[in-house]
């Protein structure tokens, strides 16, 4: 064995030792192996006891998987398949896994891995963001494929990416504490500019979607947007402390694309003209007339809230009230997503209705009309009927 490969080893070994998996990893693969479980069962009762105990025998190793998994060793393992192409698992094949998949989580346990062979902050939060994209991917994917249990895939494609975007959140405050500001600033504008992109590719992806998914994917939008915020706040950090490195300039540059991926989603989600809700605040929004329910005259006083919101912003960082432009930068992409979740809700509320309504029409049992009987009533005549009686011999 060359020096080379036993150092590789060692280093390895060592990793074992000291790595802890991160927590949105464990969660993550856990609920992968349970929906893996779930997707397996059968759908219909079985019968007899030898059949139940041999879905037991089934089932029984992934659950001891699953307790596994979660442990440092298995990460390590995945690292030693990738270097040494081993013939375990195909780690090729895994990168081209899918959420319900057998080796997704082989494929989650290799990006694990790599975040904790990155040599330092930086690397682990561009790693991390690379892999917000896969997720976006694999969720294109999903929605494309029409499966059973598509639905089910949705949601777990969603879960995964919020869980990687609030560890991206997590990281960008340990790169504020432990690199310079040159390395904040170029971090820090890669993590808005990939958020924004994972908040507009999600939404163009709801287009194929049922309105169930979409609030599902909503919330995956929302996670991706609070990081993006929380991008801007490191960088609005970096400027105060550091501002000929971090620019004025390039924090107006941030908060404008943020604001303008927010509006234009905000727009394309309750179905109004993009260009129009990004443009100026005192163009007049439609007015609420008596013809649209609730929910529709409530989202677009959501849109007029958000939309105001995001041009004060704008203006406070002209005037360099940095802190207090975050401040409403917050508020007002809280109220364009609250206007984009009204929006589906309602939606989701008319299909359900809808749905029942067919459903109910379908189990009616169809009556057959009775046939009119129509009865002729002659007319009685006035007949004087004369009786003649003979006389008596």
């Amino acid at each position: 064995m060359s020096q080379e490969l036993l150092g590789k080893f060692k280093k390895i070994r060592s990793m074992a030792r000291h790595t802890k998996p991160d927590a949105a990893w464990v969660s993550s693969t856990r609920s992968t192996l349970l929906m893996q479980a779930r997707n397996s069962m059968p759908r219909t009762a079985v019968e007899k006891k030898s059949a139940i105990k041999e879905w037991i025998k089934f089932f029984a190793p992934i659950f001891a998987v699953n307790k596994w998994v979660r442990t440092p060793v298995f990460a390590v393992m995945v690292v030693v398949v990738a270097i040494f192409g081993g013939s375990l698992l195909s780690v090729s094949a895994a990168e081209k896994a899918l959420p319900g998949d057998l080796l997704y989580s082989v494929k989650l346990a290799t990006e694990q891995a790599r975040i904790a062979l990155a040599k330092n902050p930086q690397d682990k939060v561009k790693l991390k963001t690379e892999f917000t994209e896969r997720r976006v991917d694999e969720m294109k994917q999903v929605v494309a494929s029409p499966t059973t249990n598509r639905a089910d895939k949705v949601i777990q494609t969603a879960e995964t990416l919020k869980r990687d975007l609030h560890t991206i959140k997590q990281q960008l405050g340990d790169l504020q504490s432990q690199t310079s500001p040159e390395t904040v600033k170029e971090t820090a504008k890669i993590v808005d500019e990939k958020t924004n992109a994972v908040v507009q590719a999600l939404q163009q992806s709801k287009d194929a979607m049922t309105p169930e998914e979409k609030i599902k994917v909503t919330e995956a939008q929302v996670a991706a947007s609070d990081t993006s915020v929380k991008a801007i706040e490191v960088l609005v950090d970096a400027h105060k402390s550091a501002g000929d490195v971090v620019t004025e300039q390039d924090v107006v540059d941030v908060v404008k694309s943020h604001n303008e991926s927010v509006a234009r989603t905000m727009a394309e989600a309750v179905g109004l003209n993009p260009d129009f809700v990004t443009s100026t605040v005192s163009m007049p929004l439609p007015v609420t007339t008596k013809a649209m329910t609730s929910s529709t005259a409530t989202a677009i006083e959501q849109v007029t809230q958000a939309q105001k919101s995001l041009t004060e912003a704008d203006q406070l960082v002209a005037e360099q009230k940095m802190d207090e432009a975050v401040e409403k930068l917050k508020i007002g992409t809280q109220q364009a997503f609250a206007a984009q979740k009204t929006f589906e809700l309602s939606n989701l509320n008319a299909s359900t209705s809808t749905t029942a309504a067919v459903s109910s029409t379908s189990t009616t049992p169809t009556t057959t009309p009775a046939a009119s009987t129509s009865t002729t009533t002659k007319p009685e005549t006035n007949s004087t009927t004369t009786t003649t009686t003979k006389p008596a011999p």
